[in-house]
């Protein structure tokens, strides 16, 4: 008989801290780039409800644990706007079930942690006025993440609800920062020294003609290949950077549509962030340069967070545990 974490929602966000996941994530792209892990891509299984079941799996031999995440991501009729699911981890030797993550506490921190490792690879040092173009868990995942790489002294946020955008900067005012939010997304855009797109948008949000010289872009939330948050001339304006080839060319409609218009070739893709960390390839060039990172979310990374949540709770006593017989 064997015992199994379960860990939910609440300690998996408590027990995943931000400077260890955004190391973590630095580490994983680097592997990826190593060719030192292995992963499936994720699967797309439509319903009729609009929502959409994902699965993805990785394996680290090193480590000895392997990992499948299943979510759904939600359509109209979601119960819960963000994804729902959870991450298994198992023994890779035998096969035992070491932990259930539920994928609702992991996800958002693990996406921001891996948007804040490509930030401090890419961002100017001194960049300080961060864009958020969302006002969701991902948003605040993002700020808090991005605080803890680069000197960040000006917050704007933008969302399609008004109402929602104002909340979240009331919500996450503090004494060194007090977002404020911008009616147009332009009018943020043209400040930004990072910006970071969170949004389920179908269509451009981010104009090239709007980047300010030598923003860093981490594109986050289109991850299909038939929608996108920027436009070609933002992907043409700037250095991109992806997580991983295979996974960008399959899932990175913000690439994959400026490819099909001929405007834009695979070959203009300066490399992965992984090899941005192993020195292999050269990041920002010139302070004037405006970079992007393509980020569409890797198996690697939800195992590598649930991992670090599992370890963490087994310091902690946290989570319950359940025995298969």
């Amino acid at each position: 008989m064997s015992e199994t974490l379960l860990i939910g929602a609440e300690d998996a966000r408590r027990l995943l801290d931000m400077d260890s996941c955004i190391k973590a994530m630095k580490e994983v792209f680097g592997d990826i780039s190593a060719g030192a892990t292995a992963m499936l891509q994720r699967t797309m299984l439509p319903m009729a409800s609009g929502n959409m079941l994902a699965g993805m799996a990785a394996l680290n031999e090193e480590s000895g644990v392997c990992a499948t995440k299943v979510i759904i991501f939600p359509g109209g009729h979601a119960a819960a706007a963000s994804s729902q699911g959870i991450v298994t981890l198992f023994d890779t030797r035998d096969g035992r079930l070491l932990a259930v993550v539920e994928a609702k506490g992991l996800t958002p921190r693990r996406t921001a942690a891996a948007s804040a490792a490509a930030t401090d690879l890419l961002a100017n040092p001194d960049a300080e006025t961060l864009v958020l173009m969302g006002a969701g868990k991902l948003a605040a995942a993002h700020l808090e993440a991005i605080r803890r790489v680069r000197p960040i002294r000006q917050v704007l946020v933008w969302a399609r609800s008004e109402e929602k955008g104002r909340a979240f900067c009331q919500a996450h005012s503090d004494q060194e920062l007090r977002p404020i939010y911008c009616a147009a997304p332009e009018e943020a855009v043209r400040q930004a020294d990072i910006l970071c797109t969170l949004t389920n948008a179908r269509e451009p949000l981010v104009w090239g003609e709007d980047l300010k010289e030598g923003v860093h872009i981490n594109v986050v939330g289109a991850c299909a290949p038939t929608v996108r948050e920027v436009d070609t001339a933002c992907v043409k304006r700037s250095r991109v950077f992806v997580d991983q080839y295979e996974a960008s060319l399959r899932d990175g409609g913000d690439l994959l549509i400026p490819m099909q218009e001929g405007a834009f070739h695979r070959d203009e893709i300066a490399g992965e962030i992984g090899e941005v960390a192993l020195g292999r390839v050269q990041g920002r060039t010139s302070r004037q340069q405006i970079t992007l990172f393509e980020s569409v979310g890797l198996a690697v990374q939800d195992l590598a967070a649930a991992d670090l949540i599992r370890r963490r709770a087994l310091q902690e006593g946290a989570g319950a545990t359940f025995s298969f017989s």
